[in-house]
């Protein structure tokens, strides 16, 4: 299954061994999901900030990140440019992830309950992906 990861879900599993970190752990051995974002996405993820917000150590941090950004492809904005002032309609803070995926014709992958109250792009947070790798 192809989905956009937005930048709240690699935020989230960088400073917190919660759920959405256990979902890329898993997926880096099952490979259920093909995960694509934003190449911004990666300017948005200040590693500098994040050491201040986990308890992780900068060489663990690192290493985590790493682990991550394999299982992502990096798209760049003018694969999917076309598909942008559409998405401005449904969100505009986080049209780029709705472009991407209204491009690819993929859902999110995000943990920010409001972008589910939109009806034209199917979002799914971290849990309903653990339940779909079937890990409790």
């Amino acid at each position: 299954m192809l989905l956009v990861v937005d930048a709240n879900v690699l935020i989230s599993a960088l400073i917190n061994k919660g759920i959405t970190s256990k979902v890329f752990k898993h997926n880096a051995s099952f490979k259920k999901f093909e995960f694509i974002a934003p190449e911004f996405l990666l300017s948005e993820t200040n590693m500098n900030k994040l050491v201040s917000l986990t308890r992780l150590t900068k060489e663990e941090l690192d290493k985590t990140f790493s682990s991550i950004i394999e299982q992502i492809e990096f798209i760049s904005f003018s694969k999917f440019s076309d598909k942008f002032s559409e998405a401005i309609k449904i969100n505009l803070k986080d049209s780029p992830y709705f472009a991407l995926a209204l491009k690819f014709n993929c859902p999110i992958f995000s943990g920010d309950k409001g972008l589910k109250k939109q009806g034209a792009v199917k979002v799914f947070s971290p849990r309903e992906l653990l339940d779909i790798l079937g890990i409790e």
